[in-house]
């Protein structure tokens, strides 16, 4: 912190100029002064200097081994999804496959998707007028499946329910202070039953509508609403698919999605559909009923091009880190010889360079083509990892997958909050902090020694410029003696 200083303040002020009388030069000496005392700000300031180049240092390995664990990651998920999917139609259908798929061809029919049943209740005039006299009443809602029948208009005759056993029938309490179309409405949401409840407004002389769609998708997603208590509310809600008693109108069946593989007849709750085909999940989107379904084929086949591409990115994550920590432990650089960074280093090339039990053929990284060249850095042979990857598709990609669990592992423990770099860097940040401590303690000691040194320097000024005027009086009374000579 430079060392300023003002005009004179009272008797501790700070001199801006030379000597009252005495042409003592005060400013010049107290600057020269306190130039020396601020040799130790100085060193604390290179001190924190190097302290900022080694955290910048330290800033760049971090940088570069984040890389290496994304790459790390991106190798784990290439040799995992080893196979991929294309769809003839994708309107039809999208399909991925995981690392269990089995190559091949696989025709698709889709003649109806998985669908969520949808009730509408009559008209009311208000949203917010009461329905019923306010006495307690409770909606009891049942999911289950509709079987059999006729449905007409939304209305069904001589169908069963079916209560789907693996899920609890849900009650929601109605009384004078909910006994609303919309009190109602949010009554049910809140009561998390497996059915969304909204209003509709259709526009006529009675135009709210409570409509009530299921949850999930499914014939087991159908609904039974029992209502107990006050008979205006049950005259609007009341719902039995079983029976006559059908207040709800069905807009749109619950209902499941039916296809076919290669001929073979699937029904499914869902249209996100897994292991229909081994390995493969589908996803359903397009149906058409017979005869003439939505149809595509779906191919799945070894994706050779992610793990060589997931392979290739480990080497230059690798390549970058290992730059990187050489070029911040170099002669002259920050953190040059830094044993803890280098550390990170070693134990990263040891992996890379070690064997890896994966239970297949391959256990070392260069029978896939990469292997360390001479300046440290790896490099991968195209060629040879093609070969590997056609020879036995199923063991490189375990070995892969066992590679990039290793490292990655390494990776997140030299990353961690509680790792070897974060310690580092904490422990420089704590050294900066205790700089900028005793900067200010040092500060307020040279704040002190100037102040002295201006009171003591005025001092002085004013004595030399009393003793020059008592020298010029004394002069001239001896001049004015008789008898004494101007010589």
């Amino acid at each position: 912190m430079a060392v300023t200083l003002s005009g004179i303040s009272g008797n501790s002020g700070t001199l801006s100029a030379a000597g009252v009388g005495s042409g003592l030069d005060v400013k010049s000496l107290v600057s020269q002064l306190m130039a020396v005392e601020q040799r130790p700000l100085t060193l604390l300031g290179a001190q924190e200097a190097a302290f900022y180049a080694k955290l910048s240092g330290l800033g760049s390995v971090n940088s570069a081994l984040s890389t290496l664990q994304t790459a790390a990651q991106s190798l784990i998920t290439a040799s995992t999804d080893a196979y991929r999917t294309s769809v003839s139609d994708s309107s039809v259908l999208t399909a991925t496959a995981a690392g269990n798929a089995v190559a091949g061809k696989y025709a698709v029919a889709i003649t109806s998707l998985a669908q969520q049943q949808k009730l509408i209740a009559a008209g009311t005039a208000s949203t917010t007028a009461a329905i019923g006299a306010g006495a307690a009443t409770t909606l009891t809602f049942q999911l289950g499946t509709i079987s059999g029948g006729v449905l007409a208009d939304g209305i069904y005759s001589g169908a069963t329910f079916t209560a789907d056993a693996t899920k609890t029938p849900v009650a929601v309490t109605i009384d004078s202070t909910n006994n609303t179309l919309a009190g109602m409405r949010d009554a049910i949401n809140a009561a998390n039953a497996g059915i969304t409840a909204t209003i509709v407004n259709d526009g006529s002389g009675l135009p709210y509508r409570l409509s009530l769609t299921s949850s999930d998708t499914g014939a087991a997603g159908s609904l039974k609403l029992t209502v107990s208590g006050d008979a205006a509310i049950g005259s609007l809600l009341s719902y039995d698919p079983s029976t006559a008693t059908q207040n709800l109108t069905q807009t749109q069946a619950a209902q499941n999605a039916q296809f076919s593989v290669d001929g073979v007849n699937i029904s499914s709750a869902k249209n996100s559909v897994a292991d229909a085909i081994q390995g493969v999940t589908l996803n359903l989107a397009k149906a058409n009923p017979d005869p003439s379904p939505a149809t595509a084929t779906v191919t799945v086949e070894r994706d050779t091009g992610s793990l060589t591409a997931a392979l290739s990115a480990l080497v230059q994550g690798y390549n970058n880190s290992n730059k990187a920590i050489a070029g911040a432990t170099a002669k002259g650089a920050a953190l040059q010889g830094d044993w803890a960074v280098l550390g990170l280093e070693r134990q990263v090339r040891t992996i890379l360079g070690g064997a890896q039990s994966s239970g297949g053929t391959y256990t070392m990284l260069s029978q896939l083509g990469v292997s360390f060249q001479k300046d440290g850095s790896l490099a991968l042979d195209s060629s040879k990892l093609a070969a590997a990857l056609t020879s036995n598709f199923s063991d490189a990609a375990a070995f892969a997958s066992a590679l990039g669990t290793s490292i990655k592992s390494a990776a997140d423990t030299l990353l961690g909050t509680t790792g070897p770099l974060a310690n580092k860097t904490g422990g420089i940040n704590r050294s900066i902090k205790d700089i900028g401590s005793r900067r200010t303690n040092i500060q307020s000691r040279l704040d002190a020694v100037q102040q002295r040194y201006e009171q003591q320097f005025r001092a002085l000024d004013l004595l030399m410029s009393g003793m020059t005027a008592t020298s010029t009086y004394l002069t001239q009374q001896l001049a004015n003696l008789p008898g004494v000579s101007k010589k």
